[in-house]
């Protein structure tokens, strides 16, 4: 694990889920960590269950004047060495169905209060010398989910921001980039998806298991500390291999050419597979 005893990171979204543990890794890095969201009770049972050098914030991420007050609240007359731009959410629903709250919604939330938190934690950093800005974004954001438009939109256009602000503060020694989580069994997740959905999220990773916000927060944990030093404007999968494309099997030919039991023997998954049964609607 990293080196960053001496630090100041700002996580929003911090009581619950990836954000937690992100702020769970930054602080066994040795970090003094804000965790900022918008229910103080949520905030106040995490802080409890992270210890360590541990503060809350109340803070809603689309409204400028709080973002503003967290940064301050988490920078302490200091500095602010990392910010973990995780606050963020999805709002499900047909392409052909949705009206504009729901893009709205999302692109508000996601991108706009990822906007939002760069532009003051970066007006810090550029006072102390640098810093590291991580974005959460998704792996969803790399592919096409049905029944969740809204949400892939936005996180798409998250790792482009990304790459803007990465060019724009890189005369600062500000470091922007974003993880891409694949399918992390959060409290959300395990209250939305079915036993069903789970195992299927499951078997069309390459890696074979549920991720879980440790794993998120490590990555998060190497973009800031020095050992990510030279890294900027990237966007990291932390999924198991899900946002690898995958064209469907060539199985069919290959058993021409070496038989049927050879290509059962070798067994290469055929993750174009998973769910398709009888014919298409």
């Amino acid at each position: 694990m990293g080196d960053l005893r001496g630090r100041r990171a700002l996580v929003t979204g911090g009581g619950t889920g990836i954000g937690f543990g992100c702020a769970e890794r930054l602080v066994a890095a040795g970090a003094a960590v804000t965790i900022a969201g918008r229910r103080q009770d949520v905030l106040d049972d995490a802080a409890g269950r992270l210890g360590g050098d541990i503060t809350t914030v109340a803070c809603d991420v689309t409204d400028e004047e709080q973002v503003e007050h967290a940064v301050t609240v988490a920078a302490a007359g200091k500095n602010l060495d990392v910010l973990v731009a995780n606050a963020g959410s999805g709002f499900p629903g047909a392409v052909s169905e949705l009206g504009p709250e729901a893009w709205e919604f999302c692109f508000r939330l996601n991108v706009v209060g990822t906007a939002l938190c760069t532009k003051h934690a970066s007006a810090v950093m550029r006072e102390h010398g640098g810093g590291s800005i991580v974005a959460i974004s998704s792996t969803s954001g790399t592919k096409v989910q049905p029944w969740l438009a809204p949400y892939v939109v936005s996180k798409a256009a998250l790792d482009m921001f990304v790459r803007c602000a990465a060019i724009e503060l890189s005369p600062h020694a500000i470091r922007v980039n974003s993880v891409q989580p694949g399918y992390v069994a959060t409290e959300t997740m395990e209250a939305a998806a079915s036993d069903e959905l789970h195992g299927t999220l499951v078997r069309a990773t390459p890696l074979p298991r549920e991720g879980t916000p440790a794993d998120i927060g490590n990555a998060v944990v190497f973009l800031a500390t020095d050992e990510g030093s030279w890294i900027t404007g990237q966007d990291f999968g932390v999924d198991g291999g899900l946002n690898i494309p995958v064209m469907p099997s060539m199985a069919a030919i290959a058993e021409r050419l070496y038989g049927a039991d050879t290509v059962r023997e070798v067994g290469l998954p055929d993750f174009t597979a998973l769910n398709v049964e009888g014919d298409r609607p």
